[in-house]
């Protein structure tokens, strides 16, 4: 006897086609049902299931762990794109046989003035320099914003001005102040 109507790994599909969720749009729809992997930020993925050692010719296994990522709270009040604290253990004179102590490794944070084309504005934001390399990527700011608010492993900006640039992008009627 099973223990749920339906297998676990349905459920997401089910929840897209009953309910209040059937009644989005059909390309929204699709958007949500698309299986996205976030980018790797803090590791380089091998791309591949096996490779060759080096030293004795034989196919090994190899995986893509991804490494445990903190955000701090510090991180939503700009955009570190998809950065954030690593914790873990370094050696003390980078000599093996001592002792392991506990390290941080931090970002390298700049504060940069952005312009928004949409509001005609410019903001004092906390960036790194992956995210400046995102926002060139997708050619200005206001491609950012409207791509890492849909996209995952992006991180979406929070406060007032973001609220505005939405509100900026959206078709429907602005809301009440």
């Amino acid at each position: 006897m099973p223990l749920h109507r339906y297998p676990v790994h349905l459920w997401q599909k089910l929840r897209l086609r009953q309910g209040i969720c059937a009644r989005l749009p059909a390309h929204f729809l699709r958007s949500l049902e698309e299986e996205r992997t976030p980018t790797p930020v803090h590791y380089k993925p091998h791309g591949t299931k096996f490779k060759i050692n080096p030293k004795n010719g034989q196919r090994e296994r190899v995986e893509d762990v991804p490494i445990p990522v903190h955000y701090p709270p510090e991180s939503q009040q700009g955009l570190w794109g998809g950065e954030g604290l690593i914790l873990g253990y370094r050696y003390a004179n980078n000599d093996k046989l001592s002792k392991r102590v506990k390290k941080v490794w931090k970002p390298q944070l700049f504060t940069r003035e952005l312009y928004s084309e949409i509001l005609d504005k410019k903001f004092t934001v906390t960036v790194t320099m992956r995210t400046l390399d995102l926002i060139d990527e997708a050619y200005g700011f206001d491609f950012y914003i409207l791509k890492a608010s849909r996209g995952p492993g992006l991180q979406v900006w929070h406060g007032p001005e973001a609220r505005d640039a939405a509100e900026a992008c959206s078709p429907g009627p602005p809301s009440p102040p």
